[in-house]
């Protein structure tokens, strides 16, 4: 076989660690999400101003978000354990999705947070999305989780019609009031 004509490599999803290119995840991350992205605890850090509107350097700010949870390398979720990581998505080499995800173990029923899923936007409606998700709830089971949240920016629809087809349902509504 012609080296130019060798396959591409596999779908790869796997735990970022200090080795991953967080400049790469953080532009990943601000190239493909809308001000619909945006939900509570966007506003409650350093992410957004308002509903519906990013910090001028939220690039930035998933920058320093990522890079301080790229760790050791690890092949699984650690069992028994709180954890911060970034799961990463590479197709055919290249980088096409990653989620941020948390594991709470110190609590009355420990439970597992996917903080953050982005998929690129050329690769939406083809399945990448729901496959970071059965692959973060595998690793999450194996590591005790049985609990899973999420939240999503209320205009965000077409990431409510997945994890709803992935066995989420509403459990509270988020209010919000400024003066």
């Amino acid at each position: 076989m012609h080296p130019s004509q060798r396959a591409a490599p596999p779908m790869k999803i796997s735990i970022a660690d200090a080795r991953s290119d967080a400049k790469s995840l953080a532009r990943l991350f601000q190239d493909n999400i809308s001000a619909a992205y945006i939900s509570h605890s966007e506003l409650q850090g350093p992410r957004a101003v308002r509903a519906g509107e990013w910090v001028t350097d939220v690039e930035d700010v998933f920058f320093h978000e990522i890079a301080e949870r790229l760790k050791e390398p690890r092949e699984r979720f650690p069992a028994g354990q709180d954890w911060k990581g970034i799961v990463e998505a590479h197709d055919g080499g290249m980088l096409v999705g990653l989620a941020f995800v948390t594991l709470s173990h110190d609590a009355a029923v420990p439970y597992g947070i996917i903080e953050d899923i982005v998929v690129d936007n050329s690769r939406r409606g083809g399945g990448l999305g729901e496959q970071i998700m059965r692959w973060i709830f595998a690793q999450m089971e194996a590591a005790g989780i049985r609990r899973q949240f999420l939240e999503s920016g209320i205009g965000n629809e077409s990431a409510h019609h997945l994890f709803e087809r992935l066995g989420f349902r509403m459990i509270s509504v988020v209010m919000m009031r400024e003066t």
